[in-house]
């Protein structure tokens, strides 16, 4: 079998996704200080994303040397795959929830985000992939004679509530995130400059006041996972609406992007944390210098 470049790739992209998603995992686990109510979001993220990792492009390695059922059942591969996908998308969209509103509604966020919804929230974002994973099993050996109307809406439904709405949501959820940022960002700025006219009138040492309950760097973190989420999965989006509506044909050439865009973001996630989310790039210096 002579060897594609699409296979070079794919494995250099699944080292990488296996090795930095292993390491935030390891590194929250271990670290009792990274153990915050922000981290379990990323934690959950990073176990969807290593399962993205592992179970797409290896599998596909695997069914591509071995195509015969006994060895590999590809309706079983893929709803395995998908499962990681959901929990992926629905944990990205509970994290951004939950920084929505810590910063649009800031004063009721302690009584409303609590331990106990936090932990819904994580098992939500699974349990509803596994529900999913549960009915499409189901319906590929029990229903599987539905007839060609009664599919496509099916698929229409799923793509409407599962792949278009989430998109929608994150980036609406996201732009008016970043509004409030930066509205309470010049607030800030303009009591700043009255607390300086204020001292040079009057000559006193005044300290500058700080921004307390709005950390720009989840603002930051946030908006950057949600934006290699928007570019990875768009593909997806193109690929969706010409199997729906019949539009358009997808070439080979398109559906390699789309694998590929998939692992990618299952990729920089990691790289996301590691330069945006100040604790765990911390930690991970702390290590990496045997310092405590």
């Amino acid at each position: 079998m002579s060897v594609h470049w699409y296979w070079i790739v794919g494995w250099f992209v699944t080292v990488f996704g296996l090795v930095g998603n292993s390491w935030v995992i390891f590194l929250i686990t271990k670290t009792r200080r990274l153990q915050t109510t922000a981290n379990w979001f990323v934690l959950s993220l990073a176990i969807a994303d290593l399962g993205v990792t592992c179970g797409y492009f290896p599998a596909s390695f695997v069914c591509n040397l071995f195509t015969t059922n006994i060895i590999c059942n590809n309706s079983l591969r893929l709803n395995f795959t998908n499962l990681f996908f959901e929990a992926s998308m629905l944990t990205l969209l509970a994290m951004v929830a939950e920084r929505y509103i810590a910063i649009v509604y800031s004063l009721k966020y302690v009584s409303f985000i609590t331990n106990k919804r936090i932990v819904a929230m994580v098992a939500a974002s699974w349990g509803i992939p596994v529900l999913l994973f549960a009915a499409r099993w189901v319906h590929n050996h029990y229903y599987s004679k539905l007839s060609a109307g009664e599919e496509r809406i099916i698929f229409i439904f799923y793509t409407l509530l599962f792949e278009i709405a989430p998109i929608i949501a994150l980036v609406a959820a996201t732009l008016h995130i970043l509004f409030i940022a930066r509205k309470i960002s010049r607030q800030m700025s303009a009591l700043l400059t009255q607390v300086r006219f204020n001292q040079a009138s009057n000559s006193l040492t005044t300290k500058a006041p700080k921004l307390t309950g709005l950390k720009m760097s989840t603002v930051r973190l946030v908006t950057a996972l949600v934006a290699v989420f928007v570019a990875c999965y768009g593909t997806e989006i193109y690929i969706t609406i010409c199997e729906t509506f019949e539009v358009c044909q997808v070439t080979v050439d398109v559906q390699t992007a789309f694998s590929l865009l998939l692992m990618t973001n299952s990729v920089l996630n990691p790289l996301v944390y590691a330069f945006l989310k100040e604790d765990i790039k911390r930690e991970t210096k702390a290590l990496f210098c045997f310092r405590k």
